[in-house]
């Protein structure tokens, strides 16, 4: 598939999503609950006029509100004002979002394409307004750009309005990264007045973590340019829904301004991370960053269900560009030991090392192998979420399977939801009497607890007999009549996963908490994206990997973390 935009989370397994721009400090709790509020409106047509709205955002960045048009979005705002100006030739500076030149397209127009050169860094100078001239109808401007980073010189870009008002160049300046960057005094925003050629796009997408919300704004000063560009929007372009959220986070000033000083700090240690995982990173203003590194490395990270913006799309960029958000610490965190890990892998043992042997007290083997565990972890750039780490390296450590720390897949609050249950007194139940023989009893029982496998069964084998099925599916059922919440560790059979889904499916049962971690070759990955589709809590090794052992050592990881409590 063609990558034409970040955020694709719906084709790609991704647990952190660096390719998207939005404020990593999350939606303000005002607007969360605005959103909530907002469904009971749901019933009535949303103000086609968006009168409050527009007047929250007056209140927020001081223009009039009789010139604020608000959309769906700032990409349905530069659909309407294309069509609406209809201009025959556009210049865009390149490389820039790809959302201008789609919406020049869609209206028939030529594009002038501007490269902006690397040894420049990216960023215009004043030769720009050469290519300004009167066969020019429309400009497209990014300040911040994207994929950039940069803010444009405040000097030179008075000089490229000028230009245009005496050109008769309409301006689209799209500030939708600004205030995220700390520059709202570079903003021609409440300059509209001085510019009737000047058309200022923001978004509340970016800024205030909504990009699902759908929500943009334009202020333009011209009231015959204003009702051209009204023209050519729905009636109803912003839902009831965006209105409020919008009007809630107009109120929010203190949060941007904390936002992009907490931003500011995070992409300094994020640029340094990266330079010193051998990756040139260009200056950034913003919470974004445009980095050159090597080609698979976004392949890579996926691998690690982490994605990025592969830049190779924009015009004037080739394959090893790459963008990369801003987050928070810790995921920033994740993120460098990702990348570090990729760009300097382990190296292999010396023949000095491969050789020696150390004598250990048995005692000592399970600390020192954890130990190990802990440093090669590092050394591989995988930095594992705190409420999953002793799970996954328990896993490792039975298998000696450094591959889990990517195919162990856990629901939300997997590990929290498993050990209430055994604080409650859930039993275990297991395909294998080996897996059986490798969960620490003991501490079950203290907990209230107790370990089945119903595979050696009699009854289990005569019914799966007469059936036609395997042992594994019946021992299921027989399970499903423990008259308390259980937690089944399937190491062996797909066909226990299967029949644990059907029974869900068929509301016959519901499990407490599954553990699927199968091994083999048919229907076993399979079987696992199965419970995966469920809301049932789990721990899913996904891929061939697993076995009894696996399941058995997940089961002691938990219960090891309760008894040491």
């Amino acid at each position: 598939m063609q990558n034409i935009h970040g955020g694709d989370v719906y084709r790609n397994q991704v647990e952190l999503d660096f390719s998207v721009n939005i404020n990593p400090y999350g939606i303000p709790e005002r607007v969360k609950e605005a959103l909530r509020d907002a469904i009971l409106t749901c019933t009535c047509y949303p103000d086609m006029e968006a009168e409050q709205l527009r007047q929250a955002i007056g209140r927020m960045t001081g223009a009039a509100p009789e010139d604020i048009i608000c959309g769906n979005g700032a990409s349905e705002l530069f659909l309407a004002i294309v069509h609406a100006w209809k201009p025959e030739r556009t210049v865009i500076p390149t490389p820039s979002f790809l959302g201008y030149e789609k919406a020049v397209q869609a209206a028939g127009g030529d594009i002038l394409y501007y490269e902006m050169k690397e040894e420049d860094g990216y960023t215009l100078g004043p030769s720009f307004l050469e290519a300004l001239t009167e066969e020019t109808d429309l400009l497209f401007l990014a300040n911040p750009n994207n994929p950039t980073g940069r803010r444009l010189d405040a000097e030179l870009l008075e000089r490229i309005l000028r230009h245009c008002l005496e050109k008769q160049i309409v301006v689209v300046l799209d500030e939708c990264f600004i205030e995220l960057s700390g520059g709202e005094r570079d903003s021609f925003l409440n300059r509209t007045g001085e510019f009737p050629n000047l058309i200022v796009v923001r978004a509340f997408t970016k800024s205030f973590a909504i990009p699902g919300v759908r929500l943009g704004y334009l202020v333009c000063g011209n009231p015959e340019l204003s009702a051209k560009i009204k023209m050519h929007l729905p009636e109803w372009s912003v839902s009831v829904l965006a209105q409020q959220a919008g009007i809630a986070a107009a109120g929010e000033g203190d949060y941007l301004e904390k936002s992009a000083a907490a931003i500011a700090k995070e992409r300094n240690y994020l640029a340094q991370g990266l330079q010193k995982a051998g990756c040139r990173v260009y200056p950034s203003d913003v919470n974004y960053l445009l980095f050159q590194a090597d080609p698979s490395l976004s392949e890579k990270l996926l691998e690690r269900r982490i994605l990025i913006r592969d830049c190779s799309n924009f015009r004037g960029l080739k394959p090893g560009f790459f963008r990369t958000a801003v987050k928070r610490r810790e995921e920033n965190e994740r993120l460098l030991a990702a990348v570090n890990g990729i760009s300097n892998p382990a190296a292999p043992l010396s023949e000095e090392e491969a050789g020696k042997v150390e004598f250990v007290l048995p005692g000592e083997i399970e600390k020192r192998s954890f130990a190990i565990i802990g440093e090669e972890l590092r050394q591989r750039g995988i930095l594992l979420p705190k409420d999953q780490e002793m799970v996954t390296k328990r896993a490792i450590h039975t298998s000696a399977d450094f591959d889990y720390a990517h195919t162990l897949t856990y629901s939300p609050d997997a590990v929290e939801v498993m050990k209430e249950l055994l604080r409650q007194g859930a039993d275990i139940v297991t395909d294998t009497n080996m897996a059986l023989a490798g969960i620490n009893k003991k501490v079950l029982a203290g907990l209230g607890g107790q370990a089945h496998c119903f595979m050696a069964d009699e009854e289990v084998a005569a019914i799966a007999r007469e059936r036609g099925a395997t042992r594994a599916a019946v021992s299921m059922e027989r399970a499903a009549a423990i008259e308390k919440p259980v937690i089944f560790a399937i190491g062996n059979a797909p066909t226990a996963l299967i029949q644990l889904y059907e029974m869900l499916e068929s509301r016959r049962y519901r499990p407490a908490f599954i553990i699927g971690v199968p091994v083999g070759f048919v229907n076993v990955e399979a079987a696992k994206e199965l419970i995966l589709k469920t809301d049932v809590p789990h721990i899913i090794n996904r891929g061939r990997k697993g076995g009894s052992n696996v399941a058995a050592a997940i089961c002691n990881a938990v219960l090891y973390e309760l008894a040491e409590r």
